[in-house]
Order: structure tokens, then C-alpha cells, then sequence
């Protein structure tokens, strides 16, 4: 059958952003390219069609497109598409370079200005479907999740890219705060938040602070604010889920009902292996007092009570210690798996992580070829 051609250049798109770190797999519902239609023009998916993984000068990626348009139009029509959140743009010097972005986490979270009741519904349904599968990983992972580190007992030292709050409080920020995407679709759905009535905690730092603050997606912070708004997601029963870095540039702070994350992750039998924590919640059943506190509080349905004292499932506990904060009889703690993860350095690291993952170690080269010939990857 042959394919029109305005679905053709979508599907040429979609296989693009599928090479990437976290892949953007087409479905038999054909849902992504719903989701691509809503976002890109057709001249914006000509041109994200010539972006590679790899941050470049308007110039290289001027070359890939030949006589089909001017510099000078084609530097505009980027900056328009970093506005729209739709590639990525890192400023290096005086000279920006842009890339591809992956959906999630990356477009999707970047579409809080612009998001729809239809938008919203193709995107959970592609979450419900092939994407759920590209996004979580039992090996490295785009988020990971830590425990609030305040008056939390645990068994042994914190390290420091553990400990959010230390890390924080040691930044450089800047600081800025966008509403939450999910909470956002949820609203727009008619399904508001079960757990907090906050909407602004979708929490940024450095280079993603400067971006959310600049493009009108945020608002910049203070870091008091930073540390109060962490302190309120303890409070309200919020996991924490930084990027996957020593340096992350953002934290979510999400729920059972509306993140994507944590509702597909919770789909499969033993959730904890799709999320990189360094710990787990314990009980001390002779301190326990049955009060179902910490089985109310779990996003993840790790806690349970039959009639005597807490339980929990080790193969749904992801290490969040929101169950340890609130619990009246100190019973519950946190302890640290016998062979912690140290996340990458930074975002670069991580991505890099990422793509090995996917294609291997021969994958790897034939990529690393690509880049030195100066070709899209």
C-alpha cells in the first residue's frame, strides 16, 4: 500500500528519533505519528529529519539540507523549534548548536505551554503501548530515585549523588520551577491530581533551569525555594526522580495517578527492576503498630497489612523513603542494596550510557564513524 507523502516524511521522522538514546518505536495503532503531526510542521520535520544526537552549529546541519532553504531561514526556523521545545539547543561560546531530542524525557515535558486534551490522550496511549517498553530499561535508566534526606535513618552513609537536598544546597543553580506535565494533562482530562494540588514542582537546575526560565516554559527560583518545595513533596507523599546523573538538571516530583513513569512502571510484576535506586524500605515488625500510614502513603503498592504488621514487596519498592518519614513508631527504615549504582557524571555521560545499551560495543564504532565523517546519528 503505498503511504501519502505528508505520512511518509512523519514516518521518515519517527524512525530518526527512534535511533536515539531512548527510542521512539512506531506502533500498529499509529499513534506516534499522531503525536509527531501535532508537534512538527511539516517544513520543522524536514528539518528535525537533518538534526543528529550530536549538538551542531546551524551551519553543519545547513550542508544536509542543501538548496532546500537559506541559512538565515534556517537559523530562524531552529531558534522557533528550540522555542516550541522541540529540538535541543546548547549555547557554546557565541555560536548555538542544536540536536535532536528524544520524546521522553525531552519533547513531551517541554509541551507544557502547548498541551491539548488530544495531545495529552495519544500520549498516554503510546505510553501504554510500545513506548512503555523503549522507555523502561533494566539496565541504565533517564531518571532514577532517591530518598528526600531529611531525618531518614539509614543503615549506612548517603553519597552525595544520593542525597538531593545536599546537592542543592551546593549548587550553583541557577534554579527555576515549570508546572507539571502530567498533572497538567491529568487537569485537562477532567482526572485532577489525587495527591497534591500543587502544580509547579516540576523542578529544574543549571542549563535546564536557564532554558525553562528564557523560553517562558518556568520560573526562575530561588534555591530556598528549591529546598521548600522538595521538603513540601516529602509532605504530600511526592516521589523524587532526578535525572540519572551526579549533576542532574531536573527533579520530578510525581505520583501514582498522573506520571506516566510510575503508572506504566507500575503495569509490570515487579516494578523495582525498571528503576535505579540505591535502597529499599525494611520493617521492624515487632515496632510496628499496624497504622497502614506507610500503606497509605506507597505509590507503589509495596506496602501491605494482613492484619498484622507492614510487609513489603521487595520486587515493587523503589527505595522513595516516603513510607520512612511519616511513620509515628520509627519502625520503618531505609537500607542500602549491597551493590549501589553510581549514576554518570552528567547528561552527556548518560546519554552516551544510553546509546551503548541499545546498540553495543560494534554499534558503538559504526556510530562513532558516522560522527567523524560528519554524518547525522
Amino acid at each position: 500500500m503505498q503511504i501519502p507523502g505528508s505520512e511518509y516524511l512523519y514516518r521518515r521522522l519517527q524512525q530518526h528519533l527512534d535511533r536515539g538514546p531512548v527510542g521512539f518505536p512506531a506502533t500498529d495503532s499509529g499513534v506516534e505519528i499522531r503525536i509527531l503531526q501535532q508537534l512538527f510542521t511539516p517544513e520543522e520535520a524536514e528539518i528535525a529529519l537533518e538534526l543528529s544526537a550530536i549538538p551542531e552549529p546551524a551551519g553543519a546541519i545547513h550542508k544536509r539540507l542543501k538548496s532546500r532553504m537559506a541559512l538565515d531561514k534556517l537559523t530562524e526556523a531552529l531558534e522557533r523549534m528550540d522555542r516550541k521545545g522541540l529540538i535541543l539547543c546548547i549555547s557554546r561560546g557565541k555560536e548555538p548548536r542544536y540536536a535532536k531530542l528524544m520524546f521522553a524525557v525531552g519533547i513531551y515535558e517541554r509541551q507544557v505551554k502547548h498541551l491539548t486534551p488530544q495531545f495529552e490522550r495519544d500520549a498516554i496511549q503510546y505510553m501504554q503501548e510500545e513506548f512503555r517498553e523503549a522507555f523502561h530499561s533494566k539496565k541504565t535508566t533517564q531518571m532514577r530515585v532517591v530518598p528526600v534526606n531529611k531525618s531518614i535513618p539509614v543503615d549506612r552513609s548517603v553519597a552525595t549523588y544520593d542525597d538531593l537536598r545536599q546537592y542543592v544546597a551546593a549548587s550553583d543553580g541557577p534554579f527555576a520551577k515549570m508546572t507539571c506535565i502530567c498533572r497538567r494533562g491529568k487537569d485537562l482530562l477532567g482526572e485532577p491530581c489525587q495527591q497534591t494540588a500543587v502544580r509547579e514542582n516540576c523542578l529544574t537546575m543549571g542549563m535546564a533551569a536557564r532554558w525553562a526560565a528564557d523560553s517562558g516554559t518556568g520560573r526562575s527560583i530561588s534555591r530556598e525555594e528549591m529546598l521548600e518545595l522538595l521538603d513540601q513533596a516529602d509532605a504530600e507523599g511526592l516521589v523524587l526522580q532526578p535525572e540519572n546523573t551526579q549533576n542532574p538538571l531536573f527533579v520530578c516530583c510525581c505520583c501514582h495517578c498522573c506520571c506516566g513513569v510510575l503508572t506504566s512502571a507500575k503495569r509490570f510484576p515487579r516494578p523495582a527492576e525498571y528503576f535505579s535506586s540505591n535502597f529499599y524500605a525494611s520493617v521492624d515488625r515487632d515496632a510496628c503498630h499496624s497504622c497502614g500510614t506507610c500503606e497509605t502513603r506507597c505509590q507503589m503498592d509495596a506496602i501491605r497489612m494482613d492484619d498484622g504488621p507492614a510487609e513489603v514487596d521487595l520486587g515493587r519498592c523503589i527505595g522513595c523513603a516516603i513510607c520512612v518519614t511519616t511513620c509515628p513508631s520509627g519502625a520503618l527504615k531505609l537500607e542500602e542494596k549491597a551493590t549501589p549504582r553510581v549514576p554518570p557524571d552528567g547528561t552527556q555521560a548518560l546519554y552516551m550510557k544510553l546509546l551503548q545499551d541499545r546498540y553495543g560495543a560494534i554499534g558503538m564504532l559504526k556510530l562513532a564513524a558516522k560522527k567523524a565523517l560528519g554524518m547525522k546519528i
